[in-house]
C-alpha cells in the first residue's frame, strides 16, 4: 500500500500544480500558462507506479519483465514525446497507451483471480483499488481516444468532456479511500 500512498502524493501534488496554473492563469507569466505538461507527467507517473504495484503487491509478473516493460515503455515515450513535440499539450495517444496498458494489467489480474478458483470471503483492498482503476481507465480510455478528433476543440462539448474524466478520478479515489480504511480497521 506504500506504492499506492506515493502515488496519490505525487498525484495530489501534480494535480494541484495544475489547478493552481490554470485558475491563475491570467496573472502567471507565459510559460506557466499551460498545465498540460502536468497531465502528461502524471500520466506517466500513473504507469511507473502501478507498474510496481502490479509486480509487488499483487505479483502479476517478475520484477524483471517489470524492468524490461518500464524501459520500453519510458524509451518509447521519451522518443514519441521528443520526435511529435507535444509535451506541452495535452497528448492523447501518451494517455491512450497509459490505459491501454493499464486496463490490460487489471484484465491479468482478474483472469489471474478466476483462474485461482478461490472464494472470496475476506475484504481484498487490492482487489478494491484494482477495480477502481480498471474503471478510471476504461472511461478515460475513450474520451482520450476520441478528443484529438473533435471538430472544435474550443466548443462548449469540448470542455464540457473533461467532466468525465474528473469525475471517473474521484471515483477511484473513493474505491483507494475505502481500500485504506478497511484495511486500516482489518489490521487492528
Amino acid at each position: 500500500m506504500a506504492i499506492i500512498a506515493a502515488y496519490l502524493l505525487t498525484a495530489l501534488l501534480l494535480n494541484t500544480m495544475a489547478d493552481v496554473s490554470w485558475r491563475f492563469r491570467p496573472c502567471m507569466p507565459d510559460f506557466l500558462k499551460n498545465n498540460n505538461y502536468l497531465y502528461n507527467l502524471n500520466s506517466v507517473c500513473r504507469i511507473i507506479f502501478f507498474s510496481f504495484f502490479f509486480q509487488k503487491a499483487v505479483e502479476l509478473f517478475s520484477i524483471r519483465r517489470l524492468r524490461i516493460f518500464l524501459s520500453i515503455y519510458v524509451i518509447a515515450a521519451g522518443i514519441y514525446l521528443s520526435v511529435s513535440k507535444r509535451f506541452l499539450t495535452l497528448n492523447s495517444p501518451l494517455h491512450v497507451c497509459e490505459s491501454f496498458i493499464l486496463l490490460f494489467f487489471c484484465i491479468t489480474y482478474l483472469i489471474k483471480l478466476i483462474r485461482a478458483e478461490q472464494a472470496f470471503v475476506a475484504f481484498d483492498s487490492y482487489l478494491l483499488i484494482i477495480s477502481g482503476l480498471a474503471i478510471y481507465e476504461s472511461v478515460n480510455f475513450f474520451v482520450y481516444l476520441f478528443y484529438q478528433y473533435l471538430p472544435d476543440p474550443e466548443s462548449e462539448f469540448a470542455h464540457n468532456i473533461w467532466y468525465v474524466p474528473d469525475v471517473s478520478f474521484v471515483i477511484f479515489c473513493l474505491f483507494i479511500a475505502r481500500a485504506f480504511s478497511t484495511r486500516g480497521k482489518l489490521e487492528t
